[in-house]
């Protein structure tokens, strides 16, 4: 007698299916906002439109989030997860980059050093690299009275895309290659915990990332996807995990906020690794950035842009150099505070890191990729707020006059950071008077 198959009632099946389903339509309404978003070309032109695409995207991206829990058990859910990934990036990729024109120093730094050049004591405009300027990237150069504040391993890329082609597009193409490697190592990390690979979205869809990395080509991805490497690695393949953060250390500084930590999880060989690679690279560069036009020391010395409490600290103390010597030892005491308490390298990495920014004289949107890349272990709703108010830095909804020295004032930055802090204390009111034993992640 044959066994007949079991029967599947239509009910469970559907509801089954259920989450796959809304799982892919978020993202297809993510994707199609990213391609109407690309389809306005100048966003600086178009601002108050690209902020409205902007936070529609961040819609679809929260909810994504916010039923994450849903997605874990979805059967191919990292695959879901790439595929978004790489098609709002590509839907990025053309468009030119006009809320920031950072991009346009890297093309010319790889320029002057593939022509035989050096950017650490060549400022722009010198006039031994007349022969270099041209009507498409020069006249776009940032600080052309400054020499390079990049670091050696940075530089050495800028070289290699101008050896191949010294242009925003082959540049671009750069980035965003490293920020799909990045998303490929936050997959195979995620798998690796209790989160699951699905989590990996909280980076590799967050809007702020698109359009700060594939949009306007900051070049964060090609350090950042070496330092979620490290951290990869650090169990079982400690002596790669060490020369990888070296490596992410010499592309952005960012990346030694995790050294001490790291340095106590990997062995010998591996702490001997990183600091054969590190020391001297550092080395050079600090030797390489003292001159009197260094961009370095500028950055380090009057640099500002978009703070938050540095600039009540400065405001308070009347003195950059007193809020600047306030902000490092906040640093210090949360860093201290974090190995005293012995906690895991990566949450203490975060915490160190979301010291720099709150403390921070400078805050520019891109930097905080450093903050996301560790969201997807553990989101924080009001760090996530954040990635999506500070496009508000930009301009309110419509494109400022001075759009090359522009600066968000202070009612703005109320806004765009006021919102995060009330979800944020809102947050821990509910920790404190919710009914002992729930959880939540928050």
């Amino acid at each position: 007698m044959i066994a007949r198959p079991p029967r599947v009632d239509g009910a469970a099946a559907a509801a089954a299916l259920a989450p796959a389903v809304e799982f892919a339509a978020l993202g297809a309404g993510l994707t199609l906002t990213v391609v109407a978003m690309a389809r306005l070309g100048d966003w600086a032109r178009s601002l108050a439109e690209f902020q409205a695409l902007y936070f529609l995207a961040f819609g679809f991206f929260g909810l994504a989030v916010l039923r994450l829990a849903r997605y874990r058990a979805v059967p191919g859910a990292g695959v879901l997860v790439l595929s978004v990934a790489l098609a709002t990036r590509a839907a990025l990729l053309p468009v030119p980059p006009s809320l920031s024109d950072d991009i346009h120093r890297y093309v010319w730094e790889g320029r002057v050093i593939a022509g035989g050049g050096d950017p650490y004591h060549m400022a722009p405009d010198d006039p031994r690299l007349v022969a270099l300027r041209d009507t498409r990237i020069w006249p776009k150069v940032n600080h052309p009275n400054l020499a390079t504040i990049y670091p050696p391993a940075a530089e050495a890329g800028f070289a290699l895309v101008a050896w191949v082609s010294p242009t925003v597009e082959a540049m671009k193409v750069w980035i965003v290659l490293h920020d799909l490697a990045l998303v490929g190592i936050l997959l195979a990390w995620c798998a690796s915990r209790e989160c699951g690979a699905a989590a990996a979205l909280v980076y590799a869809w967050n809007p702020l990332v698109l359009v700060e990395y594939s949009g306007s080509g900051h070049q964060e991805p090609t350090a950042l996807a070496f330092l979620a490497l490290a951290f990869l690695l650090a169990a079982k393949r400690p002596v790669l995990s060490g020369l990888a953060l070296a490596l992410a250390a010499l592309v952005k500084l960012a990346p030694l906020a995790a050294l001490p930590f790291l340095m106590r999880r990997w062995t010998w060989p591996a702490r001997a690794a990183c600091l054969a690679l590190l020391a001297p690279g550092l080395a050079w560069f600090w030797a390489l950035t003292r001159g009197a036009n260094s961009g370095l020391h500028a950055y380090w010395s009057t640099w500002r842009n978009n703070a938050s409490v540095f600039a009540l600290l400065e405001r308070a103390t009347g003195r950059f150099e007193i809020a600047r010597a306030i902000g490092i030892a906040a640093i210090v005491a949360v860093a201290a505070l974090a190995w005293w308490r012995a906690r895991d390298a990566e949450r203490a990495t975060r915490q160190v890191l979301q010291a720099g920014a709150i403390v921070s004289p400078v805050l520019h949107p891109w930097y905080l990729g450093w903050l996301l890349v560790f969201e997807p272990l553990a989101p924080s709703a009001p760090w996530l707020l954040l990635s999506a108010t500070v496009v508000l830095s930009y301009g309110l909804f419509q494109a400022p006059a001075e759009r090359a020295t522009y600066h968000l004032g202070a009612a703005g930055r109320w806004l765009e950071y006021g919102a995060p802090l009330a979800l944020a204390c809102g947050l821990a009111a509910w920790r404190r008077l919710r009914p002992h034993g729930e959880d939540a992640h928050a």
